[in-house]
């Protein structure tokens, strides 16, 4: 398993399961960074489905937000699937606000996710 700066990451029940490393993700150098590990994940560990736990995220800014879409790209090409999990209200407002709460399942939590691309 790779080691990552702004991410954490493990595989449960053959989906990658990505944490946050920052509560706030709003720092652009940071988020290049993040963009760049997440399509890493792809390759790395191997997952077609991937789960993005937020339970450790106060604020997501729009830039991080694209890079989320981008990963929804690769994950979608590889016949996989993204779930959100754990998402504080704060940061279930925007996704709510932007409308990709249409693009992305959001789950309540980390187990609801997987269980619903294992399904």
């Amino acid at each position: 398993m790779e080691n990552y700066e702004c991410l954490e990451v493990d595989n449960v029940d053959k989906v990658a399961v990505v944490k946050f490393v920052d509560p706030k993700v709003m720092d652009p150098s940071r988020i290049e960074q993040m963009g760049t590990e997440l399509l890493s994940i792809l390759e790395d560990e191997g997952n077609e489905d991937v789960v993005v736990n937020f339970e450790n995220v106060s604020f997501f800014s729009s830039a991080a937000i694209n890079k989320l879409i981008v990963l929804e790209k690769h994950v979608r090409a590889r016949g996989g699937e993204i779930r959100l999990s754990n998402l504080k209200p704060e940061v279930r407002d925007l996704f709510s606000y932007t409308h990709l709460d249409e693009l992305f399942q959001i789950q309540i939590d980390q187990a609801t996710a997987i269980e619903s691309l294992t399904e």
